[in-house]
């Protein structure tokens, strides 16, 4: 039965652990195939900061085997289970509180089917003894690979009266954590070894921009605005997952205010350094002329493409990203500014209440130009739409990551086609020992967030 409460999904904390339960089958699985993900996540099974519980199931993996495992007693006689919890000092005993039979019920709705497999019961038993394991404060999430339990988490949700489960895909658990980490002023390069916030931020952004180099005044200007924007993600990332309610919203909008704004001076940083380097003239002398948006830079880009056709093209490739920037920028700045709204994106997701920005037909036009897609698991697309009640929304933590994946993508080709070339393929030619270098190899090969 539906419930209609709406209790948030606040997994951070300022202090204290989160609490994982992990599908072992999954991790397996997903080990035997090398997956980098999982290796990420298990390289923070000893961290002070996590507290991990796997189902139990055999394994050939030494950091699954370190990992505690709870025993299920099976009652034939009431069929039902018991969960039992052995720790080193303490013992805890949980009934499942749910008949077997009705479990396989459930299992048969979601996977459309009359005959369950193995592993199809106990990848949905786990669902119900993630339930247990959170109303006893053991678990705040549960990391899952099965595709069927993913696409059905809302719904199963909405069968358990007042809880939140809290399913999570491996990607979606390495998000979690980092910002777990990063809001109690926690920041990792690996499991024990931390940074301050300043380094670990700009280890990100060379990592992700290896061809910028420093020294160019108008791209350091760029450098800065990345940083922050790197910053700006996750504080757009925190009010996500925190209990949702008026200051929450109001910290999304700032920040999501803010990121429009960073990326149309990381545009206007790359567009002046453009000119400066081809001495590039025309008749509009005013310093907004100098842009990659067309409306503002029309002559700019003439002369553009003139000096420099393939840069030109580039620009082209990626004009309705420019233009999704410069019409949220357009709306901030000089019309109505933004509207968002605490709404419930479906009833699938009753629980699942976000901060949601609306959106109007040509900014639902211009997303579709940028080649959107539905996501694997929920009702919103890669960047972050969803339609409730016939009118556009966004999801603000959605759009901003997928909007950043592109703005990399966009800036560092740019960089290499301005002339600039890899600065880390350089450094290692040069000095293979280098101390950057080793710690730039750290943070790409353990970092959990983004």
């Amino acid at each position: 039965m539906l419930n209609n409460t709406n209790p948030n999904r606040a997994i951070l904390k300022r202090a204290g652990k989160l609490k994982i339960f992990i599908d072992t089958e999954c991790f397996n699985h997903s080990l035997d195939n090398n997956d980098l993900v999982a290796v990420k996540l298990l390289n923070y099974i000893n961290s002070e900061l996590f507290e991990f519980i796997r189902s139990p199931l055999e394994t050939n993996y030494n950091k699954l085997k370190k990992i505690l495992t709870y025993h299920e007693k099976y009652n034939y006689e009431k069929d039902s289970s018991s969960i039992e919890l052995n720790r080193e000092k303490s013992y805890s005993l949980m009934g499942l509180g749910y008949k077997i039979h009705d479990i396989e019920d459930i299992g048969k709705k979601i996977f459309k089917k009359n005959i369950l497999s193995k592993n199809e019961k106990e990848a949905v038993k786990l669902v119900f003894i993630q339930v247990v394991l959170m109303r006893n404060k053991v678990s705040d999430i549960i990391i899952t690979q099965n595709n069927i339990i993913l696409k059905n988490r809302f719904w199963l949700e909405s069968h358990f009266s007042g809880l939140l489960i809290n399913i999570f895909s491996f990607n979606e658990a390495r998000e979690i954590m980092d910002l777990f980490l990063k809001y109690q002023n926690k920041y990792y390069l690996s499991e024990r070894i931390t940074c301050n916030k300043g380094y670990w931020y700009w280890l990100s952004f060379r990592q992700k921009i290896p061809n910028f180099h420093v020294g160019d005044p108008f791209l350091n200007a760029f450098s800065a605005r990345f940083l922050y924007l790197l910053e700006n993600l996750d504080e757009i990332g925190f009010p996500y997952y925190l209990e949702l309610d008026r200051d929450t919203m109001n910290t999304m909008m700032y920040h999501f205010n803010y990121f429009i704004i960073l990326i149309s001076g990381i545009f206007d940083s790359l567009a002046i350094k453009t000119k400066n380097k081809y001495g590039i003239n025309f008749n509009n002398k005013h310093p907004s002329a100098i842009s990659l948006y067309k409306n503002a830079g029309k002559e700019f880009l003439k002369a553009l493409g003139k000096n420099d056709p393939k840069l030109h093209r580039h620009r082209s490739k990626y004009a309705y990203f420019i233009n999704l920037i410069y019409e949220f920028r357009e709306l901030l700045i000089h019309r109505e500014m933004l509207d968002m709204q605490n709404i419930t994106p479906n009833m699938d997701e009753e629980k699942h209440t976000i901060s949601a920005v609306k959106i109007n037909e040509k900014t639902i036009n211009l997303i579709k130009q940028c080649g959107d897609k539905k996501r694997k698991y929920d009702g919103f697309t890669e960047w972050g739409v969803f339609c409730y009640d016939n009118k556009y929304y966004i999801n603000p933590f959605y759009f901003a990551k997928k909007t950043t994946r592109t703005l990399i993508e966009f800036s560092n080709k740019y960089l290499e086609l301005l002339g600039y070339c890899n600065f880390i393929d350089e450094l290692q030619k040069k000095n293979l020992n280098d101390p950057f270098l080793e710690s730039l190899k750290s943070f790409e090969n353990n970092r959990l967030g983004f």
